[in-house]
């Protein structure tokens, strides 16, 4: 590893970096989870749009998800059970890495439903999504590996 990539790499691994990081992860997962919690019923709609659940467990997990979501984001922006608050913000992202890859590749013309659920977001699951979903990815992953 080079010298500029051993800095970079402690300069992310540093305590105040982590906690920042931490912070910004939770508080996307916070905000993600709001409009899901205020309308569970529309995020079920958006669960069903991707054709990846079977129907009996889209109604629970329509209820669940968006707390999970939030408890996540809480804890990391609160600095509590950072690990395994990472872990699951990992596994998360990771799940809505997966349901916009296979939603693209099956050419299902859908909107994302990640921050907005009322059905008039503009964000479609697209490999654009996908792709800025990444530093989510990468972040989370830095919390749980590291902090």
């Amino acid at each position: 590893m080079g010298s500029a990539a051993r800095s970079v790499a402690r300069l992310l691994t540093h305590r105040v970096s982590l906690r920042v990081i931490g912070v910004v992860v939770g508080a996307v997962f916070v905000y993600a989870s709001l409009d899901k919690i205020a309308y569970p019923d529309r995020f079920a709609d958006v669960l069903n749009d991707y054709q990846m659940l079977p129907l009996l467990a889209i109604n629970p997990i329509a209820l669940v998800m968006p707390w999970v979501e939030m408890v996540t984001g809480c804890a990391l922006i609160l600095g509590v059970w950072r690990r395994g608050a990472g872990l699951i913000a990992t596994g998360l992202t990771v799940v809505f890495l997966v349901g916009i890859a296979q939603a693209e590749i099956r050419g299902l013309d859908i909107e994302c439903g990640c921050f907005d659920v009322s059905g008039m977001s503009s964000t479609k699951a697209s490999w654009n999504l996908f792709v800025r979903d990444i530093p989510l990815l990468l972040g989370a992953m830095l919390v749980w590996r590291k902090a």
